[in-house]
């Protein structure tokens, strides 16, 4: 807490009461540019405090009223202040103007969650990042509806773990059109489904930690972090099982999809892309020279990848590829948007939503289980491990910055792997030779 700063000319009635009239006010410095005044009344009443504001980088100037002087009533914290209430609340409205100079986020009063999610959202669609809609999605559904008008100084540690457990039992939203009224699926049973629930509702919390922590570090709040800090999480609820398509089951999926929906499926399984990287390739992405592909900037490290492709991959980019322009998108679908499948405008690039629905079908008419399109890219990193190829490599394939997530998620594929390509690659060193001895056996009976 930031110490109340003596002042010999007006922090007490007495010294206030005997100061002369005069235009300007009896300026007490709190910190350089920033300044706590006080207006003697001019027909005996109770003084006026003001403060007084200058910001070094912008070169502004603000003055703003604080309230009146308890020169002869009691304060209320209100419209009534004491000195030490003064230098308070000026302090409060010095962070409000320096951000408000520099064209940083803005509040009146006290930070609120909502508030603090705003600043956080608006610097996160500044650096530009990728699951900022999702994000948002999941914080409106969630986050606001209980913590939005509270208060950040009066979150607590209790209080969010006690949201954070109601949210784990909460039964799964379904995904509608904006504008649909929000439905549910049946509430969490099996251990699989409750197992999933808690690590949905970790990953909210994750997010609320996130914005809460950005407006701790931004200086929006000067309140102690360790209400969320300290608040923890549901432990080993990612252990799930990943599902993962077999050669097998992959060619039966392939063959069961539509002819446009077909060439994004086998992009994804040659390459490990999300369905969002793929819908944002073009032609020239693909390099023929060096069999790979180009991907843009990831949602883990915000950097290009090239993936690289296995001959069958290379030779089905080729096919792709042959005779089209460098800047058209690699793969297209038919427009619903036109009605003459002649017009040029007849072929766009696919949109991430749209391949939910082909799936659905796809796997319908394979006779598979569904599964989401995000599967092919475990399909993919699953051949990879269980194929003898390292961690770190499949975690460079996959976009990754480090091999955390790999070994967490494929980990458990990777010691047959290993041990297979142990055998099959390390040298014979020819340092023992074969006995001809054999194991005694003994016959019972």
């Amino acid at each position: 807490m930031v110490r109340t700063k003596p002042s010999g000319k007006i922090d007490s009635r007495t010294s206030r009461l005997k100061l002369p009239l005069r235009k300007e006010p009896y300026w007490t410095s709190l910190a350089p540019g920033e300044a706590l005044g006080y207006y003697p009344a001019k027909l005996g009443g109770s003084g006026t405090w003001c403060a007084r504001f200058y910001d070094p980088r912008s070169k502004k100037k603000f003055r703003t009223t604080l309230g009146t002087a308890d020169d002869y009533c009691d304060a209320d914290e209100k419209e009534v202040l004491t000195y030490t209430q003064a230098q308070a609340k000026a302090r409060t409205w010095f962070d409000e103007m320096r951000s408000n100079a520099r064209g940083e986020f803005h509040r009146v009063g006290p930070l609120t969650v909502k508030q603090a999610w705003e600043a956080y959202a608006e610097d996160a669609e500044r650096r530009g990042m990728k699951s900022l809609v999702s994000t948002r999605v999941a914080v409106e559904a969630h986050i606001l509806p209980t913590f939005g008008a509270m208060k950040v100084v009066d979150l607590t540690q209790g209080m969010i773990e006690k949201w954070h457990s109601a949210l784990s039992k909460k039964a799964a939203r379904v995904r509608a059109k904006k504008g649909v009224a929000v439905a549910y699926r049946a509430a969490p049973v099996t251990p699989e489904e409750k197992m999933a629930r808690r690590s949905s509702a970790n990953r909210v919390l994750t997010v609320l930690k996130a914005f809460l922590n950005f407006a701790k570090h931004k200086g929006l709040t000067r309140v102690s972090a360790e209400a969320w800090r300290e608040a923890q999480a549901f432990a080993q609820v990612d252990s799930t099982r990943l599902r993962f398509l077999t050669p097998e089951e992959a060619q039966q999926l392939v063959n069961a999809c539509s002819p446009e929906f077909r060439l994004l499926v086998q992009g994804a399984l040659f390459t490990g892309a999300r369905c969002g990287e793929l819908a944002e390739l073009v032609v020239s992405d693909f390099d023929a020279a060096l069999g790979k592909v180009r991907i843009g900037p990831s949602k883990m490290s915000k950097k290009p990848r090239y993936a690289v492709l296995t001959e069958e991959g290379q030779e089905y980019f080729q096919s792709i590829v042959a005779g089209r322009l460098g800047n058209e998108p690699m793969f297209l679908r038919t427009s619903n948007e036109t009605r003459n499948p002649m017009s040029p405008k007849s072929k766009r690039a696919w949109r991430k939503s749209e391949q939910a629905r082909e799936m659905d079908l796809a796997c319908e008419a394979a006779k598979l289980e569904p599964l989401c399109f995000h599967e092919l890219r475990h399909t993919h990193a699953s051949g990879l491990v269980n194929n003898g190829v390292p961690l770190a490599f499949v975690a460079a394939q996959l976009g990754h910055t480090d091999t955390r997530m790999v070994e967490k998620h494929y980990g458990h594929l990777a010691p047959s792997a290993m041990a297979d390509s142990i055998r099959a690659l390390a040298p014979t060193l020819g340092i023992h030779k074969a006995s001809n001895l054999a194991p005694l056996v003994i016959e019972k009976g």
